[in-house]
């Protein structure tokens, strides 16, 4: 029975194969991929000059450009009661009614300003708007704190 003499050289020459391959793949990796960056391309001082562009009596013709009229935008005014921020450090997400089940329609961050647009009777509810991304939906009272 030579079985356990086979089993031990087929799993030594298995390993002995392995630690080979590890060594020559840590090697191509770390030593020789290295070395196959190419350099930059050189600049020479007449690179930077560009073929002359044929002209055409197309090409001639300018065309003036008309300036763009400027609208100045006016300051809206605002329909809040008051100005906030959002105290809850993981930031929240603002509801499109007032309760817990309620769809997400956008969100703040930690202390971005808000603006309480209205209030539940109870005020466990506020409806505010995000003054940066003008979302606006329900958060818990809680999480805003008044400016």
């Amino acid at each position: 029975m030579r079985f356990p003499e086979t089993a031990k050289s087929g799993t030594s020459l298995a390993f002995s194969l392995g630690l080979i391959g590890a060594i020559v793949t840590a090697g191509w990796y770390y030593i020789v991929l290295p070395f196959q960056k190419h350099p930059q391309r050189p600049v020479f001082s007449n690179d930077l000059r560009s073929a002359p562009v044929p002209t055409s009596p197309i090409a001639a013709i300018k065309v003036p450009v008309m300036p763009q009229p400027t609208v100045k935008a006016k300051p809206k005014p605002t329909d809040a009661k008051y100005q906030g921020k959002v105290n809850a450090s993981i930031g929240l997400v603002f509801r499109s009614d007032p309760n817990q089940s309620a769809k997400n329609v956008g969100g703040a961050d930690f202390n971005t300003k808000v603006a309480v647009m209205r209030e539940t009777p109870d005020r466990e509810w506020l409806y505010v708007r995000n003054e940066n991304t003008k979302e606006e939906g329900w958060v818990r009272g809680g999480n805003i704190t008044k400016e």
